[in-house]
């Protein structure tokens, strides 16, 4: 990645390897097969480590110049309130579903926000995509500009990230 020098990446890769992969039969989040899983809440429960992974993102905000930063609903919310934090841009968190209660039931986005305004979209770990892009798609329908950013993308999704992590195969799974 341009943004990061290459010790930032070969720490990232180096903390994810000894921290958050495990090998084994894994069914991903979009249903396809991996024989690894990156979890990342292993790496998103230190503190240090957050903080660290927040401030790779410092380049990628100087460049995209956003507004605010959202979080896809449940680690993407995670990795942009530590950018918010660091950045001290306004946050909005992305939901799955529509929330079932409350003043502003019926609603995917939380936080305020104005049509118009550019939002820096965070994702943790991307395979195919789904999630972060449904996540812009919400946000435009609002009337806002985004650009959708991960942290770790697998490979399979056309989506920027911090790095790309793929692991060789002892034999080649062709299923999804």
């Amino acid at each position: 990645m341009e943004h990061l020098g290459l010790p930032d990446l070969a720490w990232l890769r180096k903390v994810i390897a000894e921290r958050a992969l495990t090998r084994g039969d894994y069914v991903l989040s979009g249903g396809a097969h991996s024989d690894y899983y990156i979890d990342k809440f292993r790496l998103f429960s230190d503190p240090h480590v957050l903080r660290r992974i927040a401030r790779l993102f410092t380049p990628i905000i100087a460049e995209v110049n956003p507004d605010l930063v959202a979080g896809t609903e449940l680690g993407g919310v995670v990795i942009a309130t530590a950018v918010s934090q660091l950045s001290g841009l306004p946050l909005l968190a992305v939901r799955k579903k529509p929330k079932a209660y409350g003043a502003f039931a019926n609603e995917y986005v939380e936080g305020p926000y104005e049509s118009g305004q550019h939002v820096l979209l965070l994702e943790d770990v991307v395979t195919n995509g789904h999630e972060l892009l449904a996540a812009s798609a919400r946000l435009r329908e609002l009337g806002l500009q985004v650009t959708p950013y991960a942290v770790v993308s697998r490979g399979l999704a056309p989506v920027r990230a911090l790095i790309a992590f793929s692991l060789p195969r002892d034999t080649p799974q062709t299923h999804n």
